[in-house]
C-alpha cells in the first residue's frame, strides 16, 4: 500500500498550552525529532538531541539533564506527542525561573551552582520566596493602618510615632513584662514613609537572593537579627522605644558579608559581590554619621542596627552553611554559633537583672 504517511496529533491537554501559536510551534518541534515520521521520538535521540541543542528550549546544560528526567514515562523507550507535551509544560516552567535564577546565581559558589540549581529545580515560582515578601507587605499594611484616620484620611503627619501601639518596642515601665512579642513586632512598625520605604526596598534587594538558595534560613536571620537588636536596644537605652525592620535588615547585609568572606575562593562575581556591599557599608556608614551629628530628624537607634549586624554576621556563618565543609569552616562555625548564644544569654541576663 503506497502512498503518504498521514500523522495525527493527539489534542493537547488543558493547560498545557497557553495559546494556540504555542501549540503549534510544540507540533513542529516534536515533528523536527520525528525523523520518520512515526508518531513517536526514540528516548536515547531526544536526550541527545536536548542536551546536544539545549539552547532551543532556553536551558542551561545541567537544566536540560533535569528537564529529561522521566521523559519516557511508560518506559518504552519511546517518546510520543503526549509525552513530549508534558517536557515541553516542563520546559516552560524552568524558562519562568530564569529570573530568579539569576539572582540566585550571585549567590552561590560555583563548586555548589549544579547542586544547588538541582536543589532549586524541586519549586515552582510559585509560591515565591515569600518570606521577604510578606514581611514588606505586613510592613506596610500595618504602616498605613497607623497613619490613616476613618474620618480624616491619611494622617497629615506622615511621622506619626504611635507609641500606643501593641507592636512596637516600649520601655519596660509603659508595658508589662510578658509583652516578650514586641521584640519581634517593632520590625513591624515604622516612623515616617522614608523609614518606611528605605527598609522595605533594601531588605528586598538584600533578602530575596539569599531565600532563593536557602529558604527558611533566611528568615531565622532576618528576624533574629531584629529581636538581637532590640535586645541591645533595650538594654543599653531602657527608656526609648524602638520600631524598624533595620536590625534585621543589617542583619541581611552582614549575613551577606560572612557568606562571601567564607566562600570567597569559591564565589561567581566575588568582586562585583564585595564591591556592591562596600557601596552598600559606605553609605549607609556616611548616613548615618550625619544623622549622628545633625539635630534634625527622629532619633535613630544605632545600637539596634549594630546589634542586628553582629547577629547577621554570626548566623550568617551557622545558618547559611554550604553542604560542603572544609575543616577551617567548622571551627568558625562553632566559634560563630558560641558567641552568638553567649551574647544572647548575657542580654537576656541584662533584661532580668538591669544593672
Amino acid at each position: 500500500m503506497s502512498g503518504q504517511l498521514q500523522l495525527k496529533m493527539p489534542p493537547m491537554e488543558p493547560m498545557q498550552c497557553d495559546s494556540l501559536s504555542e501549540c503549534n510551534s510544540w507540533r513542529e518541534l516534536f515533528q523536527n525529532f520525528d525523523y520518520d515520521n512515526d508518531g513517536f521520538i526514540p528516548t536515547n535521540e531526544l536526550k541527545r538531541a536536548v542536551r546536544e541543542s539545549s539552547k532551543t528550549f532556553g536551558l542551561e546544560r545541567h537544566e536540560a539533564d533535569y528537564l529529561l528526567q522521566n521523559v519516557d514515562q511508560n518506559k518504552d523507550y519511546l517518546v510520543d506527542f503526549s509525552e513530549f507535551c508534558f517536557m515541553m509544560v516542563k520546559a516552560k516552567r524552568m524558562r519562568m525561573r530564569h529570573v530568579l535564577f539569576r539572582a540566585a546565581q550571585l549567590v552561590v559558589p560555583k563548586s555548589q551552582r549544579t547542586s544547588k540549581f538541582s536543589y532549586l529545580l524541586q519549586y515552582r515560582c510559585c509560591p515565591p520566596p515569600l518570606i521577604m515578601i510578606m514581611a514588606t507587605i505586613a510592613q506596610i499594611a500595618i504602616y498605613f493602618f497607623y497613619v490613616y484616620h476613618p474620618q480624616r484620611g491619611i494622617a497629615p503627619d506622615w511621622n506619626t510615632v504611635p507609641t500606643k501601639s501593641p507592636l512596637i518596642y516600649a520601655p519596660a515601665a509603659t508595658r508589662h513584662w510578658w509583652e516578650l512579642w514586641r521584640f519581634v513586632t517593632y520590625m513591624f512598625v515604622h516612623i515616617g514613609y522614608s523609614h518606611l520605604i528605605t527598609n522595605c526596598l533594601v531588605q528586598l534587594f538584600l533578602g530575596v537572593p539569599l531565600e532563593l538558595v536557602h529558604q527558611w534560613r533566611l528568615g531565622i536571620v532576618y528576624f533574629a537579627s531584629g529581636i538581637f537588636g532590640c535586645m541591645l536596644m533595650a538594654v543599653t537605652s531602657p527608656t526609648t522605644y524602638v520600631a524598624g525592620s533595620s536590625g534585621g535588615v543589617y542583619g541581611l547585609l552582614a549575613a551577606h558579608v560572612s557568606d562571601l568572606i567564607i566562600n570567597w575562593s569559591e564565589m561567581e562575581f566575588r568582586w562585583i559581590r564585595a564591591g556592591v556591599l562596600f557601596v552598600l557599608i559606605s553609605a549607609d556608614t556616611s548616613l548615618q554619621v550625619y544623622q549622628s551629628l545633625s539635630k534634625d530628624g527622629m532619633k535613630v537607634a544605632y545600637l539596634a542596627h549594630a546589634g542586628g549586624a553582629i547577629a547577621g554576621f554570626l548566623l550568617g556563618i551557622v545558618v547559611l552553611r554550604n553542604l560542603q565543609l572544609k575543616s577551617w569552616e567548622r571551627i568558625v562555625w562553632w566559634v560563630a554559633l558560641t558567641v552568638f548564644l553567649l551574647l544572647t544569654l548575657v542580654l537576656a541576663f541584662l533584661l532580668v537583672v538591669p544593672l
